[in-house]
């Protein structure tokens, strides 16, 4: 389809980002913050149901966390504008702290430091159809498509936006391609 970035795949690096993150919830399971920095990691290493439980702690542990987020990667965001996972943390406190525009245009930062970050693209469609903005939710899938189109998770999201416009059988067939890939282990 287009570029391969091999964006499912976790580098060395990310990997032992991942297994650090790991260790620091694993050291401190009631620190609110080691699980939120732990789903942000989950999110762009493909790991995005494991992030998702692990936002969930992190909002049980301390309901109050998003706040306290949103002004940690506030600040963080503004000390170092060129780290590109620190501004993936700052676009989930926005979306967190129902800033889902705001978050959006921050992923977009993201791929500007970043342009093969297929995470990014498919965070924006997802909120993007959260907001009932499905062809913008579409365009970002595909989007993310373009640069690898071995990603699972991005193909059940132009599903889910076809579906919602009434297109079952383009939904279909990205909903059978996302199993496929999924069953081949991306």
């Amino acid at each position: 389809m287009g570029f391969k970035a091999d964006a499912w795949q976790i580098t060395n690096d990310l990997q032992k980002e991942l297994n650090d993150k790991k260790a620091a919830v694993n050291r401190s399971p009631g620190d609110a913050n080691a699980h939120f920095d732990l789903a942000v990691t989950d999110a762009y290493t493909n790991n995005i149901l494991d992030g998702w439980n692990e936002l969930k702690k992190a909002n049980d542990l301390d309901p109050s966390f998003k706040n306290s987020a949103y002004k940690t990667w506030a600040t963080r965001v503004i000390a170092e504008p060129a780290d590109w996972k620190i501004r993936f943390r700052y676009a989930f406190a926005l979306y967190f702290n129902g800033k889902r525009q705001d978050a959006i245009n921050e992923l977009k930062n993201v791929l500007i430091l970043d342009p093969y970050n297929v995470w990014a693209w498919g965070y924006i469609s997802l909120i993007y159809g959260e907001m009932d903005q499905i062809d913008h939710a579409i365009d970002a899938a595909k989007q993310g498509l373009k640069i690898d189109d071995r990603v699972a998770a991005l193909h059940l999201l132009l599903a889910e936006g076809y579906y919602k416009k009434g297109d079952t059988w383009n939904g279909f067939w990205e909903r059978s391609a996302a199993l496929r890939l999924k069953m081949q282990g991306y």
